[in-house]
């Protein structure tokens, strides 16, 4: 039998939307890479984000002098004029912190709203992005912890920033700026599938404004079932609490159906080659008999427990169960795990909007299979 209708993928799985040499998601091998480039190569000790910047941007690994180049326009485009701060202070005030920093972010827009004459700027405009988006995550967490303003500072890399505007520490405890380092770059890109990149790739494709393009991102990010699941595995585990109780806990929550924040992934049939890293950082950065090594010691609980039970179908830990576990050890607030999520794939979104544009930038427009009522005659009002 022949229809005229087109098949139907529910969420696009397995639809291809673009062509992209950005990062490589590989499902069944549990591979992750940017620019050929493995991801946990490029989260070894002392890599910066800087580096992940270039790389990116570049499509190849930087020499020194690009590396110090980078860091000097993070640093130039990164300071918000005074208005602009307090703005953000006001909102992030009010409102979740992820729904403030997706309004920051509205408000860098310029007064015009005509982004195709002005195209040769996108290099600069996504830099600049990359750079404000990370301050941006940072006032709104001052404000949200109640904190005074303390901005950007000149002897301060990306990652150095980052971890002392949202944690309120004039010092960082050894391996603490390593470990933002390398949670900025694992959280960078994922192939233009996922929800976030591919709204950037949409809003692009309109020939929106940069900032447009990223605010509509943060909006896809905010939600749980995309960024905001680091956020719900860590208050899983404090919800346990206990280590002792874990395996027990988790056995009736999967009982019940329960879905287990960071466990499973739609591209992922092995274990999230992120979560393999994050672990890693773990072990050289969580404090023995400390609260978050009991929540991380519940997190294993859960991989186990999980893994036994759900693990024929494909179903293994994604960077979300132990990530959240790494920004409490160093002394992130759990309503801003995602905002620095926000700060990290501001990177791919911004890469991703350059090369749609470069691809030719047609608009998405996708159909749809219609299922409501044929055509009806209408009936005045007075005949109903």
């Amino acid at each position: 039998m022949t229809t005229d209708s087109p098949s139907y993928s529910p969420g696009l799985e397995g639809v291809p939307i673009c062509e992209s040499s950005l990062s490589l998601v590989e499902g069944q091998a549990g591979r992750l890479t940017y620019r050929g480039y493995s991801i946990e190569e490029l989260t070894l000790p002392g890599a910066t984000f800087e580096q992940t910047v270039a790389l990116l941007f570049d499509g190849e690994l930087p020499t020194q002098t690009r590396l110090d180049e980078i860091g000097s326009i993070l640093k130039r485009e990164r300071n918000l004029n005074d208005e602009t701060v307090q703005i953000i202070r006001s909102i992030a005030k009010n409102t979740h912190p992820m729904f403030a920093i997706q309004a920051a972010i509205a408000l860098l827009g310029p007064k015009d709203n005509n982004f195709e004459p002005k195209i040769n700027s996108i290099r600069d405009r996504s830099l600049a992005l990359v750079a404000k988006v990370a301050t941006a995550v940072g006032i709104v967490a001052q404000a949200f912890t109640d904190r005074p303003y303390s901005g950007p500072r000149d002897d301060e890399s990306h990652a150095e920033m980052l971890l002392r505007m949202i944690t309120g520490n004039e010092s960082h405890p050894e391996g603490h700026v390593d470990v933002m380092n390398q949670l900025l770059t694992l959280q960078a890109d994922h192939s233009a599938g996922n929800a976030g990149t591919f709204t950037s790739r949409v809003v692009t494709s309109t020939k929106a404004e940069p900032e447009a393009v990223v605010s509509a991102a943060i909006g896809a990010l905010s939600g749980p079932a995309h960024g905001g699941a680091n956020e719900g595995s860590l208050r899983l585990f404090m919800e346990i609490g206990d280590p002792d109780k874990a395996e027990v806990e988790i056995g009736k929550r999967l009982d019940d159906k329960f879905k287990i924040p960071g466990f499973g992934h739609r591209v992922y049939s092995v274990k999230d080659p992120r979560s393999a890293v994050i672990q890693r950082l773990a072990t050289d950065i969580i404090k023995t008999d400390s609260k978050v090594d009991d929540y991380y010691k519940i997190a294993l609980s859960v991989e186990e427990v999980a893994t036994a039970r759900l693990g024929d179908r494909g179903l293994f830990p994604n960077v979300d169960l132990f990530s959240g576990c790494i920004f409490a050890a160093i002394g992130i607030p759990v309503e801003l795990f995602t905002p620095i999520f926000a700060a990290g794939r501001t990177l791919g979104w911004v890469a991703n909007m350059e090369e749609q544009w470069a691809s030719g930038n047609r608009i998405y427009r996708p159909t749809q299979i219609y299922t409501g009522e044929a055509h009806r005659a209408y009936v005045p009002i007075d005949k109903r």
